[in-house]
């Protein structure tokens, strides 16, 4: 018994018609039906009954095609990690993050770089869970864990937010620096997408007594507007803290503040250049920690006081 025939009844099998399998395997109709047929006098066995309905596994078949997926399923695997078995292994990992993730990466570039060794990373804008089946993503940074098996999230770090506003803004409005910066201040928030910033979209919604006066899918943009004096807004506290225009008006938001992780299918963990990779990111969240969590800031106060 050979793959070639399994491949045969576990089309058959999902496609519940003979011309459905041959079109899925790439072959003829009588082919298949040749194929399938001699298969079922070799092993003695009827596999299928053609119905007007289309195919029906037999007793027999029923005890098949289950193992006939078991295979497909591992042949699928191993050919996903092919293209790197070769003497040019995979050398380009391609990673998907947001704006913010990625700022994390390129804040630390040179770190990054002196421990990737000859692996390129390729940097990859999404804000949505990826396809890792399909190759096209080695890597994905969230901080939300997979929704299959198939996948393996590795914790790498926090990262946390805070409220933000200009020196200027902040000396004009001094509730800024109280609690009710979320009714007499304006405010810039996030546009009302769930696959961008949601979490912290809500958070607003149930504080702010009116609108935000801007709403952005980019923290750039929120950062720039808010070092222009345009109001307040929370923004991740690495990237608020090394702003000099900003103040920070709070401390770092417990209930915003999440697990960062790096999420690969269980196929290529071990696959030296996306083992490598993953190491990276890792060092460079672990190097940016304080920073991520905004510890840093909290420590220099004191350190000043």
């Amino acid at each position: 018994m050979n793959w070639d025939d399994l491949k045969l009844v576990d089309a058959a099998a999902r496609m519940r018609s003979l011309s459905g399998a041959a079109k899925a395997l790439d072959i003829s109709q009588p082919q298949l039906s040749r194929r399938l047929k001699s298969f079922e006098d070799r092993i003695g066995a009827r596999l299928f009954d053609r119905t007007p309905t289309g195919l029906k596994p037999t007793d027999a078949g029923l005890r098949l095609i289950p193992l006939a997926d078991d295979m497909r399923k591992k042949a699928e695997a191993a050919a996903r990690i092919l293209p790197d078995l070769s003497g040019s292994a995979l050398k380009v990992v391609r990673v998907a993050v947001d704006e913010v993730r990625a700022r994390v990466l390129t804040d630390r570039f040179e770190l990054l770089t002196s421990l990737l060794d000859g692996v390129e990373l390729e940097l990859i804008s999404s804000h949505q869970h990826v396809n890792h089946q399909s190759r096209s993503i080695e890597l994905q940074i969230r901080n939300c864990l997979p929704e299959t098996d198939t996948l393996i999230a590795r914790k790498i770090g926090e990262l946390a937010y805070a409220v933000y506003g200009s020196a200027d803004y902040v000396a004009k409005h001094p509730a800024a620096r109280t609690p009710d910066r979320y009714k007499l201040c304006t405010w810039l928030g996030f546009a009302p997408d769930d696959l961008w910033y949601p979490s912290q979209m809500r958070w607003l919604e149930t504080r702010l007594a009116q609108m935000p006066k801007l709403r952005s899918n980019t923290m750039t943009t929120l950062m720039n507007m808010t070092a222009s004096g345009a109001g307040l807004c929370l923004l991740p506290v690495f990237m608020g803290d090394s702003n000099r225009e900003l103040v920070r008006l709070t401390e770092p938001l417990a209930e915003l503040t999440n697990v960062e992780h790096i999420i690969v299918h269980r196929d290529l963990r071990r696959e030296p250049a996306v083992r490598q990779a993953m190491d990276a990111i890792a060092e460079v969240f672990r190097h940016m920690g304080p920073q991520l969590r905004g510890s840093l800031l909290n420590e220099a106060v004191a350190a000043a006081e």
